[in-house]
């Protein structure tokens, strides 16, 4: 083995254990914890994103649900097969200069979907390809970190207490803008949030991080990409890959379309957004984590996955299939514990089924599993939540389907563990080998009857209504009960030279907005005296909606230019098209120079280099009346 390749496990002295907290910290050094810190507020800043992302695209950016799925697994697939290259990368120019990249596009990213506006598809991929690049530049190289700080026995508490970390970053970030963010049209602002998160792990990074290993500048970046190849000729291994993919197929409906299920059906109260729901899941795993990391590490990983997947399928039926809300919730938390028992031991799994010399790369290969489940998950999903969900109100049937894809996984895995079994066997016939239930064939048989046992539950759930149905002119609100109220905003006061261009942004908060109506007015200055004449300034206004409406005037001397833009009132309350930030920019033109009245004696014109101004603006908006 060269030495290069070799692993380097970085462990410190570990002070006398008491009790539970002391055998978990004491088991693992600083750089164990710093990398789990920046998993935290990485996943802070990017699950932040996600629990507002689908109710956002769809409410506030006007784009369909099909389209959001797409657009979901363009965001996977950048997240999930860059790692790929990256693990290897990094190992060539460092973990530190890596994840230096990997923050800068990201913060580039998260700054650039508050600016995206309704309808501009083409913006929303590029923000997410700047965030997706980031995040996959960063994936590798904290489970690597870990391999890299932390001996084999231990394996399975780390990347348990890895897990935890990243949801609870999941759990505090939701939480913060649960209550910071609660309206629909301010998720907006949750980008920002989620910059200033990877803002701080920038700060750790260049005053508290040091590399694992050592970089390796020699090897050739050719060299550093072909080092995945040998794991996926591994076909044990490529196998394990492909039928896993099946549960993170399962998992795609977390990010996605839960949040429209939760919306579109009113499965729960109003007050209960999206944000909120995004809490249980990673809340769940945070509570529960360190007691079942501890209750699940002394049995075979495959074993743990297997039972997992079990406890997920449940708890995911549990959440779809019931039409009420305290089974809407408690199906949340079981799958969330059976995803807890999965993910940790599916990376332990690999990490000691893989050559010593190779186990960053090979981590880094997972992410393939996860990115082609949820790549297929997103578009799939889409298409059918789309039709069954959506346009049929059969949610249960798409419920159903998705389970049916968990199930075939799990008889997959089944099959999986009994074919790893029997290698073995072939190559020591007296090893001890597990006999349990995961090997019996009637096993396999129950799972598979289970199939269409579901999908004929599910057609027999009466149909559900959507809470703001699609195409139902009927029931458009009748906007003769609102009451129309009136908003000043604060007056903007400055002075623009002569050719200038200044932006100013007006920030407008209520839903329903009416009409929208912005003034600049100016004063030209008095005529120098009674041998002058002032020549008139020149001003024009030009405004950018949040619905991408855009209005300009032409220069006028008259000293007042104004923008009325009018919404007319959709089929739902609310709406918000005139929600959010409006883009105005103040035109200065000619500025009149102070001209002879008659030109004699020598005068000469006086220049004028500019004009104050006062900018004003207020909207109507629609309250529904109270008796």
């Amino acid at each position: 083995m060269d030495e290069e390749d070799k692993v380097e496990v970085v462990e410190e002295p570990e002070p006398p254990q008491a009790g539970l907290l002391s055998s978990i910290f004491g088991s693992f050094n600083k750089t164990f914890w710093v990398v789990n810190a920046f998993e935290l507020f990485e996943r802070g800043a990017y699950y932040g994103t996600m629990s507002v992302m689908a109710v956002h695209v769809v409410n506030n950016l006007a784009i369909d649900r099909a389209t959001w799925g797409a657009l979901y697994s363009f965001l996977i697939v950048l997240l999930y097969f860059i790692p790929l290259f990256s693990a290897a990368l990094a190992e060539k120019i460092g973990f530190k200069l890596m994840l230096l990249v990997a923050y800068s596009l990201m913060v580039i990213g998260y700054i650039s979907l508050y600016f995206v506006e309704p309808g501009d598809l083409t913006a929303l991929v590029v923000s997410f390809l700047f965030v997706g690049i980031g995040a996959g530049l960063f994936k590798p190289i904290i489970s690597a970190s870990i391999a890299h700080v932390t001996p084999e026995e231990k394996r399975n508490l780390a990347y348990s207490i890895y897990y935890w970390m990243i949801n609870l970053g999941a759990v505090l970030a939701p939480f913060v803008i649960f209550f910071v963010f609660p309206e629909v049209a301010l998720y907006y602002y949750v980008f920002l949030f989620s910059t200033g998160l990877i803002v701080i792990n920038i700060l750790i990074l260049l005053t508290i991080f040091r590399n694992p290993i050592e970089p390796q500048p020699d090897l050739a970046v050719t060299s550093a990409m072909m080092r995945i190849v040998p794991a996926l000729r591994d076909r044990s291994f490529v196998i394990l890959l492909v039928i896993y993919a099946g549960f993170w197929f399962m998992f795609a409906y977390n990010h996605t379309f839960l949040p429209n299920y939760l919306v579109d059906f009113g499965r729960m109260p109003i007050w209960f957004t999206a944000p909120l729901l995004a809490i249980i899941n990673p809340g769940t795993i945070v509570i529960l984590g360190p007691y079942l990391g501890k209750r699940v590490e002394k049995y075979k990983s495959l074993n743990v996955m297997m039972f997992g997947m079990v406890i997920f399928i449940i708890g995911f039926g549990m959440n779809g299939m019931s039409s009420g809300q305290f089974m809407f919730v408690a199906g949340i938390i079981i799958f969330s514990i059976g995803e807890f028992i999965v993910h940790p031991g599916f990376i332990s799994y690999v990490s000691k089924i893989a050559p010593k010399d190779k186990v960053s790369i090979y981590l880094a290969c997972i992410f393939v599993s996860t990115g082609l489940g949820q790549v297929l998950g997103g578009v799939v999903q889409g298409q059918w939540y789309q039709n069954l969900g959506y346009e049929q109100g059969r949610p249960q049937v798409y419920i159903a389907l998705v389970m049916v894809v968990g199930m075939l996984t799990l008889v997959a895995f089944i099959l999986y563990n009994k074919w790893q079994i029997r290698e073995t066997l072939v190559k020591d016939p007296k090893a001890d080998v597990d006999t349990g239930i995961w090997t019996k064939p009637i096993t396999i048989v129950v799972v598979l009857l289970f199939i269409p046992i579901t999908v004929m539950f599910s057609y027999s759930l009466p149909i559900m209504e959507l809470v703001d149905p699609p195409d139902e002119p009927d029931d458009l609100p009748d906007w003769s009960e609102y009451v129309i109220e009136t908003e000043v905003l604060p007056t903007e006061t400055g002075y623009s030279n002569e050719n200038a261009v200044l932006d100013v942004t007006l920030d407008v908060l209520n839903a329903n907005v009416r009409s929208i109506t912005v003034t600049l007015t100016w004063t030209d200055e008095p005529d120098a005296g009674i041998r002058y004449t002032n020549e008139p300034d020149e001003f024009s206004l030009d405004v950018s909606a949040p619905n991408a409406t855009t209005v300009q005037t032409p220069m006028s001397p008259s000293g007042r230019v104004s923008v009325t833009i009018t919404y007319e009132p959709p089929a739902n309350d609310p709406y918000f098209n005139g929600t959010g930030d409006y883009d105005v920019t103040i035109v200065c033109g000619v500025c009149g120079n102070q001209v002879p009245f008659i030109n004699f004696g020598g005068l000469r014109e006086i220049e004028d280099p500019g004009n104050a101004w006062t900018l004003e603006a207020s909207y109507d908006y629609y309250v529904k009346a109270t008796d």
